[in-house]
């Protein structure tokens, strides 16, 4: 009898700490799940600066999961982290090594001696005499400062990943592979990670500038209320499809939505930027679909809001084919699974052995 195999996928975020626990062989099942939020300011552009509170919310989201496994697998994101699709000459794999690393200069904004770098050569071109290689890399400081956290709360890294490998695995891109290029949006609470991949490669990734708290504060400006205020009004009355008409200036929902309307239009701006930039970049090349994830992918009729600015197909994201839930938590885990979908894509790294 072929033994399940246990992996737990744990995702630090600037909004909060997120933990999934993924059993099985060829299927998987989701077995546990926690969220527990944290404080704007405990991290900073992906780094964790205050150690103590992110060590508490990592504790208590095993508490409240239940889950008693101590070896992780733990996602790395922000400003420091780099992933680049790159072309070089063609050459052997011993040769590739070092010439990869004195090429990754070119890509990456710090001393090649100050982060870790990884590298995987996806396709060889003996006509053009060119390989293509997808190049990782993040700064070590970010990379220390999470391994700290572990570390201090009693738990075991397996792997650092990156948050759009977790998320092409969460969302079953990785695996499915479409022929298309597809785009995804996590849409954090500092920022939104945006990676456009084909094949299973991911061949475009940015950090945009709008995520939760952007739009919290812009809800706050309009309504004059105290953020944890301006936060509950977003996700209880916003709406991403009301028009300036719809409601009285003067009117809760109104000043909400306004709010909303600001920084969801300078969001479809930046995803519109991007999709013409990868156009440019690969022979016109037309994204085909944009699937979203993160807590704020749940706000009322967002993927309506972004068909209409970008004319294209926009859906939340559902995760990966393989995976089953248990009927007992299948209503909660499918409601809230965008949240998720990160900390699942690094839980399913373990279990699957990153074959995919």
């Amino acid at each position: 009898m072929i033994m399940a195999k246990v992996g737990v996928g744990l995702d630090i975020g600037a909004g909060g700490v997120k933990a999934v626990l993924v059993s099985g062989n060829k299927t998987f099942q989701v077995n546990r799940f926690a969220a527990v939020p944290l404080d704007e300011g405990a991290l900073d552009a992906g780094v964790v600066v205050d150690r103590q509170a992110v060590v508490e919310a990592v504790r208590e989201v095993f508490r409240i999961g239940r889950i008693k496994q101590k070896r992780v697998v733990v996602a790395i994101a922000g400003q420091a982290v780099v992933v680049r699709h790159i072309k070089m000459p063609l050459m052997e794999d011993e040769e590739a090594a070092n010439a990869i690393r004195w090429e990754a200069e070119r890509y990456i904004p710090y001393p090649v001696d100050e982060v870790t770098l990884d590298y995987e050569i996806i396709g060889r071109n003996q006509e053009e005499g060119e390989m293509e290689v997808l190049l990782a890399c993040a700064h070590n400081d970010i990379i220390s400062s999470h391994l700290d956290v572990l570390w201090e709360a009693g738990l075991q890294p397996l792997a650092v990943d990156v948050q759009p490998f977790a998320m092409m695995r969460g969302l079953g891109i990785e695996y499915s592979r479409p022929a298309e290029s597809v785009a995804m949006l996590d849409i954090g609470a500092g920022g939104s990670d945006l990676v456009i991949a084909k094949a299973g490669i991911p061949y475009f990734t940015r950090i945009l500038p709008v995520g939760g708290n952007r739009l919290t504060e812009l809800v706050a400006k309009y309504t004059g209320l105290e953020k944890d205020e301006a936060k509950t009004v977003k996700e209880t009355i916003g709406d991403a499809l009301v028009e300036p008409g719809q409601f009285s200036p003067e009117s809760r929902e109104f000043q909400v939505n306004m709010g909303l309307r600001e920084g969801l239009k300078d969001l479809a701006l930046e995803l519109r930027r991007s999709f013409d930039y990868y156009q440019l970049q690969h022979k016109g090349e037309n994204v085909s679909e944009l699937l979203l994830s993160g807590g704020t992918a749940l706000l009322k009729n967002l993927p309506a809001f972004l068909t209409k600015e970008l004319e294209i197909k926009v859906r939340i994201g559902v995760y990966d084919e393989r995976l089953r839930c248990p009927q007992a938590l299948l209503e909660r885990f499918s409601a809230q699974s965008p949240v998720y979908t990160v900390a699942l894509g690094l839980a399913m790294r373990e279990v699957t052995g990153n074959e995919d």
